[in-house]
């Protein structure tokens, strides 16, 4: 009996070789750039003075000693007193400090723990951002006995509001302030809740303060501003009064 045996064909020699796989060049993260931040604890400024890098425009502000403070020892605020000038001032009467740094700042974050320990005719406070001068700037403020918390434009001396909300609001208790600005778009919250959003123009720009109203004694503390894009002035970065 005879046996076929048949072997697989070779190969032949010229058959190509599989494509060898082309390199991915690997791409580059762009870098993402670190917000400018500035913070301000007044923990080592001198308790009775007007703390480094503020000026009190309006009132009499000073740093003081608050066992209860978020950071301790220190706050940025009011003592009791201005009774009279709120009486003549028909109850219309203004307190304000502004950082000293000429930067003005058109998108950022602004957030500081707020609370009033006192006040007869008022117990409120906020923030003051697009400062231009003391007849024109952005608030956010908040306050007592009113259960409020506002946006409010002043423009040319006189407080327009924009934007209310009932949020109970007590002597004695920290709170967290924060607006966002962006172009004409603010976004504004209480303790991290966004409470509402406002679209408002008028003021591109400018510098960051604190508020309060009447004989409000406003304290502050832990005041932080974010910058979304950077100042517009060109001016040197601020510091901040304490680490």
């Amino acid at each position: 009996m005879a046996v076929l045996v048949v072997s697989p064909a070779a190969y032949s020699k010229g058959r190509k070789k599989k494509a060898e796989p082309t390199a991915t060049e690997t791409q580059t993260p762009t870098a993402t750039p670190t917000p400018e931040v500035h913070v301000w604890n007044f923990d080592q400024d001198k308790v009775g003075e007007v703390p480094t890098g503020w000026s009190a425009i309006e009132g009499d502000w000073q740093v003081i000693a608050d066992p209860s403070a978020p950071s301790k020892p220190n706050v940025f605020g009011l003592p009791a007193g201005r009774m009279l000038k709120s009486l003549t001032s028909a109850l219309a009467y203004y307190p304000i400090a502004i950082e000293t740094d000429p930067t003005e700042y058109s998108d950022f974050t602004l957030e500081a723990q707020f609370q009033s320990v006192g006040g007869r005719f008022d117990c409120s406070g906020g923030l003051i951002f697009r400062y231009v001068d003391a007849k024109n700037f952005y608030l956010l403020s908040a306050g007592c006995p009113s259960d409020y918390f506002a946006l409010s434009r002043m423009t040319d001396g006189t407080l327009v509001g924009l934007k209310q909300s009932v949020v109970p609001t007590d002597k004695g208790v920290w709170y967290r302030l924060k607006v966002t600005a962006q172009g004409g778009h603010f976004m504004c919250y209480d303790d991290d809740k966004m409470i509402f959003d406002f679209d408002d123009a008028k003021i591109a720009k400018g510098k960051i303060g604190v508020w309060a109203q009447d004989d409000s004694q406003a304290e502050f503390d832990d005041i932080k501003l974010t910058v979304l894009g950077s100042g517009d002035s060109g001016a040197a970065p601020a510091a901040a009064s304490s680490p």
